[in-house]
């Protein structure tokens, strides 16, 4: 250990209350300011937030010392405005942006915008600027279309996000429930999508990666996605927890899978 012991990031609700608190945290090193971005999911009771509204949240701190640099606690996300805890986010990734000093933010949401209804769960995202946390492009914007728009019965669910050096880019991915390519309901699959620097999507949306179980069989599942990007082969590898029917696995023989890609967006 180096430095204080378990020292202290999020302060949700501030100390003492229990309404209030942080959860699913990640971390990316800003190697040109030498800090960390930590994010995490969390319910706070400021700046009109209400009790069960859940927004990303972050934090800079020093890499050398650990102590917090800039704003305390900041938002990140507005799912659903501010106020209404019918809005909410889960899980969040982030990964930081070498060639323009960026973080990009990627998290689980559930928003009222752009015909989206209640729980009709996306991945979202937003650029900041890694020296001030300042939010950087698009605001909030939507990553994932599950099942298009409108239907909350498909969603998406546990992400992951890395940085692509070769192409100055980024590559997003996480499970989803998905109405297209023959999927059936309930069906879970890795599915993932290439953003540029700027976080528009570079070729196809919503690109499956696995196929456990073949498909339209719901029994067979994909889940809790992680992914790489290899600068020397200019190759991305994503991998996760599944439920295959190949090779003599059986239902609810769960072991880890992967999926080499290439990391060249054209």
């Amino acid at each position: 250990e180096v430095g204080s012991n378990d020292f202290r990031i999020s302060d949700m609700g501030g100390t003492g209350d229990v309404t209030s608190g942080a959860l699913l945290a990640a971390v990316a090193y800003n190697a040109t300011d030498n800090e960390y971005l930590v994010v995490w999911r969390g319910s706070d009771n400021v700046g009109g937030l209400v009790t069960g509204e859940t927004e990303i949240f972050g934090q800079r701190l020093d890499a050398a010392t650990g102590a917090e640099v800039g704003s305390n606690d900041f938002r990140i996300s507005d799912m659903g405005g501010t106020g209404d805890a019918n809005y909410n986010v889960y899980s969040a990734a982030v990964a930081y942006n070498a060639a323009d000093n960026e973080c990009l933010v990627v998290w689980m949401g559930d928003d009222n915008v752009g015909g989206l209804v209640d729980n009709e769960l996306e991945v979202f995202g937003q650029r900041l600027d890694a020296a001030t946390g300042a939010e950087v492009g698009s605001n909030d914007f939507r990553i994932s279309e599950m099942g298009g728009t409108g239907n909350a019965t498909y969603t998406a669910h546990d992400l992951a996000v890395a940085y692509n050096a070769t192409h100055n880019g980024f590559v997003v991915v996480w499970r989803g429930d998905h109405d297209a390519g023959g999927l059936s309901d309930n069906e879970l699959e890795i599915f993932g999508e290439l953003l540029g620097a700027d976080g528009v999507t570079i070729g196809p949306s919503d690109v499956r990666l696995s196929d456990m179980g073949g498909t339209g069989d719901n029994p067979f599942a994909a889940g809790w996605p992680a992914v790489a990007y290899g600068g020397g082969p200019d190759e991305l590898l994503v991998v996760w927890t599944g439920d295959d029917d190949v090779d003599g696995l059986v239902d609810d023989e769960t072991e880890i899978f992967g999926q080499r890609l290439t990391g060249d967006p054209t």
